[in-house]
Order: structure tokens, then C-alpha cells, then sequence
């Protein structure tokens, strides 16, 4: 049975979705009306209606309103730009960690052994729905660690730019699953913790190679930057992968 990212995050729920100062939004009516708003606006979905064969008096024309289809040309195009963006990242902390004042041994650790039978899909859909649970991994995985990351410009301004794009990528892929932009409308997405994300990418992996990445999520540091910055590293290096396997054959 292939394995399959779930997409909510750690601390979401189904059903209505309270916040204290808002009220109650109803969540399975609002995704409800999401999925058929979106299967409306796909290019080829006519609504068509039987001739009744009497003739029917001219309706004025109607003020011409925005078009909201979703052009399959930007899918593609915006796909591949996550596909880049995910592999962009691994350089760019590999290149933090390759540091005097880092601890770790190796600075910079291997590329971990995938499943690639598992990281392989067989087709779009399967691909979204992964991608939109990898995406939305990395985005609460990305906000837990700002918590513990020194605030400098070496090391905190690198992470919140990739936190953002990670944002950016999850609501792209949700709204295409016809979900809300965060999961269950969240106001305010929750932190997830790094055994959930590591439980969430261990399908896709064979074996770590060095140790599983783990850091302190609350006590800040010089030697905790640097296992904050191997945990996103492992998590960068099975996305980028799973993006390169699948988006040049899916998305020609």
C-alpha cells in the first residue's frame, strides 16, 4: 500500500473550527463548497441544459465579470518553481553548516537512503495530495524551529525565508485540492513537532544514514542553530527528491 502524507497538521481537527475572539466556522460545508468551486472553474466543466425546443426571448448580455479558471499552463509553471525552490534549499543550508562553530559529526550530513517506491507517484492527483502533505509538513515544521533559532541575520533571517516559501507552496497546493489555504481555516498555524514530521517523512525513507536529526525546541543556542538547521536539511533533501522524481514526468 503506497504511503501518503497526511495534510492537516499537528493540532487540527475536523469538524467546526473555533478560535477564541472568532466565531465558529463550520469546516466540512466550507470545504464542501471549496471542491465545487474548484471542479467549476477547471477548464472543459460545461454545465449544460436541455433544448426545450420553444423559443426563448434574448437575455440582455450581462456585464462581463473576472474569470477565476485555472489555466493548467500556470499549474505547470508554478509546480515547477516549487520543484526548484525545493531543490535550491539544500544548498543553502548545507552551506550554513559548513561551519568552524558547528558541533556535528558529519557538519553536513548524507543524503539519506529513499523509498523510492513509495516516493514515486503514479499519477497527478497522487502527486498533489502528497506534495500538498509534504508542503504543509515542512510549513509547521519550519514554524516550530523559528521558536528555538537564535534571532541573527546569519541564521534567523535564512530561516524565516524559507519558512514563508514553504507557506506559500502548502496554500498553492491546498487550494488546488479544492481545501482552504491553511488546513481547517486556521487564523493561526499550529507549530508540529519534530517526531510527527519525522513519523510523516519515514515512508519515504530507507535508511538515515547518520542519525535521525533532533534539536532543542525551546532553549535557544550557538550548537542548536546548527541541529535546527540538519533537522530542515533532512526534510529538504527526501522534498527535493520527491519533486525531481515526479514533476518532469507528471508535468511536462
Amino acid at each position: 500500500m503506497r504511503a501518503e502524507l497526511t495534510i492537516q497538521s499537528e493540532g487540527q481537527r475536523t469538524g467546526d473550527h473555533t478560535t477564541p475572539g472568532h466565531p465558529a466556522v463550520p469546516g466540512p460545508s466550507r470545504r464542501r463548497f471549496l471542491r465545487s468551486a474548484t471542479m467549476a472553474a477547471v477548464p472543459g466543466v460545461i454545465a449544460a441544459s436541455s433544448a426545450t425546443g420553444l423559443a426563448q426571448p434574448k437575455a440582455k448580455p450581462k456585464p462581463a465579470g473576472p474569470t477565476f479558471g485555472i489555466n493548467p499552463v500556470l499549474i505547470r509553471t508554478l509546480v515547477h518553481e516549487i520543484m526548484n525552490d525545493e531543490a535550491a534549499h539544500v544548498p543553502i543550508l548545507q552551506e550554513k553548516l559548513v561551519d568552524k562553530d558547528n558541533p556535528l559529526t558529519p557538519q553536513v550530513r548524507p543524503m539519506p537512503v529513499l523509498n523510492m517506491s513509495n516516493l514515486v507517484q503514479r499519477n497527478q492527483a497522487a502527486f498533489l495530495q502528497a506534495a500538498a502533505g509534504f508542503e504543509n509538513t515542512g510549513s509547521g515544521t519550519y514554524g516550530g524551529a523559528l521558536f528555538a533559532i537564535q534571532q541573527t541575520d546569519e541564521y534567523f533571517r535564512v530561516a524565516v525565508g524559507l519558512c514563508t516559501v514553504e507557506s506559500r507552496h502548502a496554500a498553492f497546493l491546498n487550494s488546488l485540492l479544492g481545501e482552504s489555504l491553511v488546513p481547517d481555516f486556521a487564523p493561526v498555524e499550529a507549530p508540529i513537532e519534530q517526531g510527527i514530521t519525522l513519523s510523516r517523512v519515514a515512508p519515504f525513507v530507507l535508511d538515515p544514514v547518520v542519525d535521525l536529526p533532533s534539536f532543542d525546541p525551546i532553549n535557544a543556542s550557538d550548537a542548536n542553530n546548527f541541529r535546527i538547521l540538519d533537522f530542515l536539511l533532512f526534510l529538504e533533501y527526501i522534498e527535493a527528491a520527491f519533486y525531481e522524481a515526479n514533476v518532469p514526468r507528471l508535468f511536462r
